[in-house]
């Protein structure tokens, strides 16, 4: 693995999608998140534009710093990019996938998580030192324009904002 890997990475806040490269190290982009010696990270080449109209770009700067508290969700293209799996997934244990509805503030997510049995809601939101869920094949809503959906391989999600996890039971569902 080189010493630093550049990922393609879609960063939305509650208002705002960024869209940039990170450098992410050996670590990964969990790695970088979850580092507890700084609350801020630097992304490179970064395309701004508002939930509200994401294809229409209100800035480009080569460099921009992002508070890891307002980071809701960082959308990547391929598991390799999380980082090691001993980091991304915890341990060698058996996983199972669950299909479960994420809300936020800003955000419904409609994801896949992998978790080592059934769901434990409270080991999920506020179990061990990381501070992200991590959650596959998922498709985010922003609640303020429900028409443009957002999908991802791989998804990361601030738990801190997390307001619901809701797993699917057969019910219905909008999406």
């Amino acid at each position: 693995m080189p010493a630093y890997s550049r990922i393609n990475v879609d960063l939305l806040t509650d208002t705002h999608r960024i869209s940039c490269r990170l450098e992410a190290g050996n670590l990964g982009i969990i790695g970088v998140l979850n580092d507890v010696t700084t609350s801020v990270f630097q992304v490179e080449d970064a395309y701004i534009s508002r939930l509200q109209q994401p294809a229409k770009i209100i800035e480009h700067r080569p460099v921009v710093n992002i508070a890891k508290a307002t980071l809701s969700l960082a959308l990547i293209g391929r598991r390799e990019e999380i980082g090691p799996q001993g980091l991304a997934r915890g341990g060698y244990t058996q996983m199972v996938p669950l299909t479960v509805l994420i809300t936020t503030t800003a955000f419904e997510i409609h994801c896949n998580l992998e978790l080592p049995g059934k769901l434990d809601a409270g080991a999920l939101l506020a179990g061990g030192t990381g501070k992200y869920i991590l959650a596959y094949k998922a498709t985010i809503i922003a609640t303020t324009k429900s028409e443009i959906p957002y999908t991802s391989e791989v998804l990361i999600i601030n738990r801190q904002l997390v307001e619901t996890v809701a797993p699917d039971q057969g019910g219905k569902t909008g999406v």
